[in-house]
Order: structure tokens, then C-alpha cells, then sequence
């Protein structure tokens, strides 16, 4: 299942006019860019004999992590996010959407997701100004 998702990813990426080869990091990892400051990167794996498709995207940096008020205005907007949720990795602020994939994985579910997350990590950069 593992190739197969990685082929449904590729397939996506040349259906949103993108260069696979160009966009691979390395096996199952893709990073692209919808314009010069919205990154999304795209990360296929494998564990327990489970296939996951995730995309994130970078929002801000995180100034100060024991700030209580930034942490749960996070909690408080993921409420409103569609399949989405704000997470933190080291000192970034992130925008990602993990799928555990079937059979059933496709190209319409590939884009929405990507686009979604695009789409949150633009909207959010512009709301907070960053």
C-alpha cells in the first residue's frame, strides 16, 4: 500500500502542475510551495502495517512557548479548522492534517488536503501578520 499511496501523491503533485522529482526530498517526502512564502510539506510512511499521507505547513515562529494566551488561542482556533489543527514543532507554530490511507486514498482527497492546508497556513500567516 505504501507504493501505491506514493504513486496516488505523485499523480496529484503532476495533476497541480509540479515537478515530483523536483519536490522530492527524499522517498515519501515532498516539499512544495504555492508561492514565495507558503511552504507545504508533504510526508508518506509506513508503521504497523499502517500507510499515513500528512501534510503540514509552517504558520509562525513560536516566541515564547509558555506563553498560556498564545497556546490557547491555538486550542481555540483549531476548534474552527476542518480536518486540520494547529500544532508546535520545536519553536515553529505549524498547520497539518494527518490521513491514515486505504485503498480508497485518492487524488481528490490528496488536494483537498494539500489545498486546505495552504490555504489555513496563508490565512493564519495573514491574520496574526507574520
Amino acid at each position: 500500500m505504501y507504493q501505491q499511496i506514493i504513486g496516488v501523491i505523485e499523480a496529484t503533485l503532476k495533476t497541480l502542475g509540479i515537478n515530483a522529482d523536483e519536490a522530492k526530498l527524499s522517498e515519501g517526502q515532498y516539499n512544495i510551495s504555492k508561492d514565495k512564502s507558503t511552504e507545504v510539506l508533504l510526508d508518506i510512511w509506513e508503521e504497523n502495517d499502517r500507510v499515513f499521507f500528512q501534510a503540514l505547513s509552517p504558520v509562525t515562529k513560536l516566541k515564547d512557548p509558555k506563553n498560556v494566551e498564545v497556546l490557547t488561542m491555538l486550542l481555540e482556533e483549531n476548534h474552527g479548522l476542518v480536518e486540520s489543527s494547529f500544532a508546535l514543532a520545536k519553536d515553529d507554530i505549524i498547520i497539518k492534517e494527518t490521513i491514515e490511507c486505504s485503498a480508497f486514498f485518492n487524488q481528490e482527497r490528496a488536494i483537498a488536503t494539500i489545498s486546505r492546508i495552504a490555504f489555513y497556513s496563508e490565512t493564519y500567516r495573514n491574520k496574526w501578520a507574520m
